[in-house]
C-alpha cells in the first residue's frame, strides 16, 4: 500500500467516518490489452475497517447465501446494489437480494426487489425471471389484482415464455379476473394454461410442480363459483336434476383443489383444503332452507320431511368437518400459519356446532332415525321407479 493511500486511510479513521472510493467500471478486454495505461481497477468501497471491491462484496454475499445464512446474505446483496446501483453487478445483486429475502421469510422485501429489478432492468435476462417471481409472490400474498397486472407484462412476451412461465402468467391473470367476477375471461386463461400443461407433459402422476398449484386453485375457484350460483330458492321444478348439477360441479371443484394439494405446498394446500370443506358446508346450508313439498300438507308430514332432509344431508356436514380437520392437521405438521388456517379453525368450530344442532333437531322429532331412513328409502324407490317409467 502506498504511503499516500495509507495516510488517507488513517485520516478517515481519525475522523471516525466512512467514505467510498470509486473507479470507472471495468473496461472491455480489448481495451485492457492495449497496455497498462488502459487498465481500469474494479470499483472499491473504503470504510473505517475495510477496503473491498464490489466484486469482493458480491462474493461475500454469495458465500453467505450458499452457507445457509439468507438474512445476512440479503443485507450484503442490498449493500452491493446500494453502493453501485448502475454497475455491472447491480441486476444480479438485486435479484439475489430478493431471493435471499424470500428464503429468510421476508416476502415483502423480496417482492419489492423483484419489482424494482423488472422496472430498472427490463431488457436484462433477469428481468423476465423477476416478473415471474413477482407473480408468484403476489399470488401467494393474495394480491390478485396486482398479480393480473404483472401477468399482462409477462403475457406480452408471447412465444418468448417458457412453459412454466406461461402457466404462472395465465394463472396469475385468471386469479385477478376472478376477483372482479370475470368468470369467462378467467376460464379462458385457465384453459390456456392447461393447454400448456398438456402440451408439454408437465403434469405426470404423483407430485406436481408448485407453479401448477396456482393454476389448479384458479380452476377450483371457477368451478366453486359456478356451483354456488346454483340455488334452490325458489325450488326449481326439476329439483333433482338441478341438485345433481350442483353436486357434479362440487366434485369437479374438489378434483381441482385436490390437484392443487399435489404440489405439497402448505400454503396452497391450506387454501384448497379450506375451500373443499366450505363447498360441503355451503351445500348443506342451501339445502336446509328448501321448503316442504306440497304433499307435506300436515304437521306430521312436514316433520317427516324435515327429519328426512336433516338425516340425509347431515353427511355433508361430516364431510366438511373431515376436510377442515385434515387441513388443520396438515397445517400443524408443516407449521403453516396463514389466514386460511385461521379460517379453517373457525369453520371447524362452526361445523361442530351445526352437527350437534342437527342431532338435537332430529331427536326432538316424533320419529326415530330408523323411521326417517325408511322414509328416505321409500322416496328413493319412487324416484327410481319414476325415472324407469320415462
Amino acid at each position: 500500500m502506498s504511503v499516500v493511500f495509507r495516510c488517507a486511510l488513517c485520516a478517515l479513521a481519525s475522523l471516525g467516518c466512512a467514505s467510498r472510493a470509486t473507479a470507472p467500471p471495468a473496461a472491455p478486454a480489448a481495451a485492457r490489452a492495449r497496455g497498462p495505461e488502459h487498465v481500469v481497477l474494479p470499483r472499491t468501497v473504503v470504510t473505517q475497517n475495510d477496503a473491498s471491491s464490489i466484486n469482493e462484496l458480491y462474493d461475500r454475499a454469495a458465500a453467505e447465501l450458499n452457507t445457509g445464512s439468507p438474512a445476512r446474505a440479503a443485507a450484503e446483496f442490498d449493500r452491493v446494489f446500494a453502493l453501485d446501483p448502475d454497475g455491472e453487478l447491480a441486476p444480479d445483486a438485486l435479484f439475489q437480494a430478493a431471493v435471499a429475502h424470500e428464503q429468510a421469510g421476508d416476502r415483502e422485501a423480496a417482492l419489492s426487489r423483484f419489482e424494482q429489478l423488472a422496472r430498472r432492468f427490463p431488457a436484462h435476462p433477469l428481468g423476465r425471471d423477476a416478473l415471474v417471481r413477482t407473480v408468484r409472490l403476489l399470488a401467494f400474498l393474495e394480491r390478485w389484482k396486482r398479480a393480473a397486472e404483472v401477468s399482462d407484462l409477462l403475457l406480452a412476451r408471447g412465444r418468448d415464455l417458457r412453459p412454466f412461465e406461461s402457466v404462472v402468467a395465465h394463472s396469475g391473470k385468471a386469479l385477478g379476473l376472478l376477483t372482479s367476477g370475470e368468470l369467462e375471461a378467467a376460464t379462458f386463461h385457465i384453459e390456456k394454461g392447461r393447454n400448456v400443461i398438456d402440451g408439454h407433459g408437465l403434469d405426470q402422476a404423483g407430485r406436481v410442480a408448485r407453479d401448477l398449484a396456482q393454476l389448479y386453485f384458479a380452476l377450483g375457484e371457477v368451478r366453486r363459483i359456478r356451483a354456488e350460483r346454483i340455488r334452490f330458492q325458489p325450488v326449481p321444478e326439476n329439483f333433482p336434476a338441478v341438485l345433481e348439477q350442483r353436486c357434479q360441479l362440487l366434485l369437479d371443484a374438489q378434483s381441482a383443489y385436490s390437484d392443487t394439494m399435489r404440489a405439497y405446498d402448505a400454503h396452497w394446500s391450506a387454501m384448497a383444503g379450506y375451500r373443499v370443506g366450505e363447498l360441503y358446508q355451503k351445500l348443506h346450508a342451501d339445502l336446509m332452507v328448501v321448503p316442504p313439498p306440497k304433499g307435506a300438507d300436515s304437521e306430521p308430514r312436514k316433520q317427516l320431511f324435515e327429519g328426512a332432509m336433516r338425516l340425509r344431508y347431515s353427511i355433508l356436514l361430516r364431510k366438511a368437518l373431515s376436510m377442515m380437520e385434515h387441513t388443520l392437521a396438515m397445517a400443524e405438521r408443516t407449521s403453516e400459519r396463514s389466514s386460511w388456517v385461521l379460517r379453517a379453525q373457525e369453520a371447524k368450530a362452526k361445523i361442530d356446532r351445526a352437527i350437534m344442532a342437527e342431532d338435537r333437531a332430529i331427536d326432538r322429532l316424533p320419529y326415530t332415525r330408523e323411521q326417517l331412513q325408511a322414509a328416505l328409502d321409500d322416496l328413493a324407490a319412487k324416484a327410481t321407479s319414476k325415472s324407469s317409467a320415462k
